[in-house]
């Protein structure tokens, strides 16, 4: 699910720094700025869901340590 995420919000984050440019030429440079911060934005959540993915995968990495050895006498 995470990834999903931070693949929906690193387009969102493209698309609005490529709308921020011709929004500085077109409409006003105050367009292009608050564009550029809802870019930050959606940046900052695409490596909050990456580091949330991360300790995700971490903590399935270690149940699978942790278990015990399957002994093939009780199958």
């Amino acid at each position: 699910m995470w990834k999903i995420l931070r693949i929906i919000c690193a387009v969102a984050a493209a698309v609005l720094v490529t709308a921020c440019i011709f929004l500085g030429i077109y409409v006003s440079f105050m367009a292009a700025i608050g564009c550029a911060v809802g870019a930050l934005f959606l940046f900052v959540l695409c490596m909050l869901f990456k580091y949330l993915q991360e300790e995700r995968e971490e903590k399935q990495k270690n149940k699978t340590k942790n278990l015990p050895p399957e002994d093939d006498a009780q199958h």
